[in-house]
């Protein structure tokens, strides 16, 4: 039995005694008492851990050997409708679920932590699309389509009504840590917004959010969100996603990059919006390939030419992405700001102004250290210019 077992135990059983703990007494004069049992073992579960030096759990999954996605977290993966997220998340579920020491797209997965992958789909039909999306993340990890991985369980809630989805979903996680007992789980909610009544509604919001909270400090298990960006925006969908996004330890969005015209390419930028754990890293590009029927690493030197003959252009879309990076820890004065985005670009001051207008103008979206959402504002300090990112109204 370990200390903390110990300890949770004697606690319950002081808590039985009324000359020790008079807890029938206090829930009859106050509410308060109904909770204290549960209040005071988590207590003495934190006294325990924090009694000792804290040692951190290694990453499950890191890309290009930088961590990406911790144990007992909630992570989250946003873009636009067609953006290949289903197909990130794909890459990152076979090398989970691999036995072999493969590198997917640059992602690579601790096979020491045991790990059971759990997908909860809400879009795709059960007779062809979800169950070809399945065979091929099998096939990527080095299964074959008849075989039933140990740790690789999948259903859908397309058939639940929306104000169920919440109850049949805490009813398969319980099911999942109830089969897989001792592992560690990784459960994909595809997509977030359609597990819950409502994703504009904040009760019905909140309801799935704390649901996913008390699932990482009660279980061994960690969630990976997929959710829609609104339409022309930078935004993650509804009051469930300014939620998540405030609760998560990673955010990454997805979306394509443009050419110096402003035209879609095949080049996929995944972009870290947030990391509680580490410095947000530089976006990485990958491309969708037929041959393979997925993602794959996108040439370095294909990603050079379309980003060079970009901001040759000075293209808005860019010099809002420099703005963000240069505000993430705070306001920036317009000189030193325009005299950076001037090396960056190298363009007169004129046309950066003109450039950092239209960015205002144009409503481009930001996000700041914690990932929210955000726009850039202009105000004085004094005599001069001040550049600031404010997070927007949920």
């Amino acid at each position: 039995m370990t200390n903390v077992q110990s300890i949770v135990e004697s606690i319950a059983q002081d808590l039985k005694k009324p000359t020790s703990y008079p807890v029938d007494k206090l829930s009859q004069a106050t509410p308060v008492a109904k909770y204290l049992p549960d209040l005071l073992i988590v207590r003495a579960a934190i006294r325990e851990n924090k009694s000792k030096p804290v040692v951190f759990s290694p990453p499950i999954i890191e890309h290009q050997d930088r961590p990406l996605i911790y144990r007992k977290t909630i992570n989250v993966i946003q873009g636009q409708n067609g953006s290949h997220k289903s197909g990130l998340v794909g890459i990152l579920v076979s090398t989970l679920i691999s036995s072999l020491k493969i590198d997917l797209a640059g992602f690579s997965s601790k096979k020491d932590i045991e790990t059971v992958v759990c997908i909860v789909d809400t879009e795709r039909n059960v007779s062809e699309q979800l169950p070809f999306a399945i065979q091929n993340m099998q096939v990527k990890a080095g299964f074959h389509i008849s075989e039933h991985p140990a740790n690789f369980d999948y259903t859908s809630l397309l058939d639940v009504s929306r104000s169920e989805r919440l109850k049949a979903l805490q009813e398969y996680i319980e099911f999942c840590t109830t089969e897989h007992q001792g592992k560690h789980l990784l459960i994909v909610l595809d997509v977030l917004t359609d597990c819950c009544e409502d994703f504009n509604r904040t009760d019905s919001s909140m309801q799935l959010i704390d649901h996913l909270n008390r699932c990482i400090n009660r279980y061994d298990a960690t969630f990976l969100c997929v959710i829609h960006e609104n339409p022309g925006s930078a935004k993650a969908r509804g009051h469930v996603g300014t939620e998540v996004i405030n609760k998560a330890s990673t955010v990454l969005s997805v979306g394509f990059e443009q050419d110096s015209q402003g035209a879609n390419t095949d080049l996929i930028r995944v972009k870290f919006l947030k990391s509680r754990t580490t410095k947000r890293y530089e976006p990485f590009h990958l491309r969708y390939c037929d041959d393979y029927k997925g993602l794959v690493l996108a040439d370095m030197a294909e990603v050079k030419r379309v980003v060079e003959a970009r901001q040759t252009k000075a293209l808005i879309a860019d010099i809002a992405e420099r703005i963000e990076s240069y505000l993430l820890d705070g306001p920036m004065q317009s000189g030193p700001l325009v005299a950076l985005l001037r090396k960056d670009f190298d363009a007169s001051k004129r046309t950066i102004e003109t450039r950092i207008k239209e960015v205002i103008d144009s409503g481009v979206g930001f996000h700041n250290k914690a990932g929210q959402p955000c726009t850039l504002e202009r105000s004085t300090q004094g005599a001069k210019a001040l550049f600031v990112l404010k997070v927007s109204e949920p």
